[in-house]
Formats: C-alpha cells, sequence, structure tokens
C-alpha cells in the first residue's frame, strides 16, 4: 500500500511539473517572464513590477502564484540612445495546499538598439536558478486516519522523498519594435531551459524540454484623449502550446494631460478562459486586477474554478514626463505609450 501511495504521489508531482508551469493572465505586466528581451524596456530609469495569482481557489488543488522583478538601465537614458539593461525576478509558485512548492531566482540582461527614428531591437539572455520542495508535513496518509478524520501528529510511516536537487536554466530573447508619432508596435520571440535541466525528486533522469514563447503588441494614440492597445502571446512546449489574445482601452481622466488613465479590456487564453481587466495609471504606478472565466472542461465540477490576478508596475525617471508611459524614449509617439 504504502509502494502505491508513493508512486501516485510521484506520478502526481510529475503531472503537476509537467503541466502546470507558472503562468499570468497579465503577461502584459509581467515582461521578465515572457522574454527576456523585454527588459528595459519600459519607460523611465529603473522599474519594480509585481504579480500575484490566486488560481482555482474553490475547488480541486488551489495554485497561488507570486512574482517581483526589479530592472534598471544602465546605459541609454538619453532619447533615441541604445540601451542596456539589467534585471533580477523571484517567483514563487504554490499547490496541493502548500505542500509542494517551487522557488525561482532569475537574472537577466538585454541590449536594444535604436536603428533609426522608427525602427528598433533588442537581444536578453537570463540564467535562472530553481528549486522545487514536496512538504510532507502538509500531506495525509491512511495511517494518520483516527476515524474521526486524519490527526497529521501520527507518524506517517513514509519514506519521504528528498527536495529536487536545485536546476539551473539558460534562456535567451529577441524583441523588434517600430514607433511613429502615434503608433507603436513590438513582436518578439524567446526560448527558455535551452540546456534542458534535470528535475527529478528521484534518482532518475528528466529533462526539461525548451518553452518557446512569442509576444505581440501594438498601441494606438488617438487625438483626443484614448489609446488602443491590441496584443498577444504564444506558449509552446512539447506538445503542449496555447495563445492569449485581446485589448484594452485607456482614457485619460483629464483630457490634455497623461497623470491619470483608467484602462477596461479583457484577453481570451485558448481552451481555458476569458478574462475581463481594468487597469488605473497613477502617475509613475499601474495597477491591473482581472478575473478569469473558465470555460475549459475544468468547469465541470460543482463549482466554477476562481482565478483571480493582481499586478502592479512603478517606473521611476529622473525627468519628469507630460506623456503616457512608454517602453523605449524615442522621438515618436509622444513617448511611445503603453497602455497596461
Amino acid at each position: 500500500m504504502r509502494k502505491q501511495i508513493l508512486f501516485l504521489s510521484a506520478m502526481l508531482i510529475a503531472t503537476l511539473i509537467k503541466a502546470q508551469d507558472p503562468h499570468f493572465s497579465q503577461f502584459f505586466m509581467a515582461p521578465h517572464f515572457i522574454n527576456p528581451a523585454r527588459v528595459g524596456t519600459l519607460y523611465g530609469d529603473w522599474s519594480v513590477m509585481g504579480n500575484s495569482r490566486q488560481q482555482w481557489t474553490n475547488v480541486g488543488t488551489a495554485f497561488h502564484t507570486n512574482a517581483v522583478a526589479l530592472e534598471g538601465k544602465i546605459t541609454g537614458l538619453q532619447e533615441s540612445s541604445n540601451i542596456l539593461a539589467v534585471g533580477l525576478s523571484m517567483m514563487n509558485d504554490r499547490s496541493m495546499k502548500g505542500s509542494f512548492r517551487s522557488n525561482y531566482i532569475s537574472a537577466t540582461a538585454a541590449y536594444h538598439i535604436q536603428l533609426d527614428d522608427n525602427n528598433r531591437m533588442g537581444l536578453g539572455f537570463q540564467g535562472s536558478y530553481s528549486k522545487r520542495i514536496l512538504d510532507y508535513t502538509r500531506l495525509t496518509f491512511g495511517e494518520q486516519f483516527t476515524g474521526r478524520g486524519f490527526d497529521l501528529a501520527i507518524p506517517n510511516g513514509e519514506p519521504g522523498l528528498y527536495d529536487m536537487p536545485a536546476f539551473y536554466s539558460i534562456g535567451s530573447g529577441f524583441n523588434y519594435g517600430y514607433s511613429t508619432d502615434n503608433f507603436n508596435a513590438d513582436i518578439g520571440l524567446a526560448v527558455y531551459d535551452i540546456n534542458r535541466p534535470n528535475q527529478s525528486f528521484l534518482n532518475q533522469t528528466n529533462r526539461l524540454e525548451p518553452r518557446y514563447t512569442v509576444n505581440m503588441n501594438m498601441d494606438y494614440l488617438t487625438e483626443g484623449s484614448l489609446v488602443f492597445n491590441a496584443g498577444g502571446f504564444f506558449h509552446l512546449q512539447t506538445i503542449q502550446s496555447y495563445y492569449a489574445i485581446g485589448g484594452s482601452v485607456g482614457m485619460a481622466i483629464s483630457p490634455g494631460t497623461w497623470d491619470k488613465i483608467l484602462y477596461a479590456g479583457g484577453w481570451f487564453r485558448e481552451g481555458d478562459a476569458f478574462f475581463p481587466y481594468m487597469g488605473i495609471q497613477l502617475n509613475d504606478l499601474r495597477i491591473g486586477l482581472s478575473y478569469d472565466v473558465t470555460y475549459s472542461k475544468q468547469n465541470k465540477g460543482p463549482g466554477n474554478p476562481q482565478s483571480m490576478e493582481l499586478s502592479f508596475i512603478y517606473t521611476h525617471s529622473k525627468e519628469k514626463r507630460n506623456a503616457p508611459p512608454c517602453p523605449i524614449p524615442t522621438r515618436h509617439m509622444k513617448g511611445n505609450i503603453r497602455l497596461y
């Protein structure tokens, strides 16, 4: 019986590892986790950002993912100049009532070249340290059942699995952008886990296959006080893939100024959910909130899976701007607005 429990636990862990990579609905608010070449594309000298996702909180096994990232420009603070930027990001993912935890720390460097007045491109590299832990003290076994419930103080009789050895991974990405006075477009390609790191609690080889992502974004500024955005994201790892696409509209609260902006929109994630989005820009602080409306086969239980996500980005600049936030300072688009 114990061997069966141990085998099922190992199979469950393997399933979680392969099928449930941490992800955010508001991918556009998490540039460090979609493409290393996105680091350094925010307006300002340095930025700090965070994401908190509560997934399936009311059904089955909930997932809790929290991330924070910091980035800054070393060179290229002047308009229309090349930019060298570095970043540091940390992520924690918890499931199975906190018994299975994953921790990630990543360092990123990116260089962006201003080709001419309209075109720019960037190349980024990322190195990550990852650690996964299975906490047996949070699990229950048959030996702990008393007839009136489970008593965790009773020994479970299981040998337990050691912590998974830490593993290291390498990623790289490319990003291209085009801008005019009232239009901005970006497209990028990235690959993670290039070195196929080994991740296994057992004494065996379980290589993590490379993960490919494609990010796209388009912004348009009207003559009035509106900004329109459309964006997409594509993820591929072995045979698992999905895409997300959508957009939002931003409206300046005070016409003629961009200190305060309200956003509303929605995104669609293939085979999973539609998530409405609302956001607000208060000077250099952006806050976003989304809720996943699940329509997949996972929505067949007694309750509708609930997933919510909160994000923020704070960008600091020595020079006071009188324009919407932008990814890379150029001569165009009144500061190259970025809706999110």
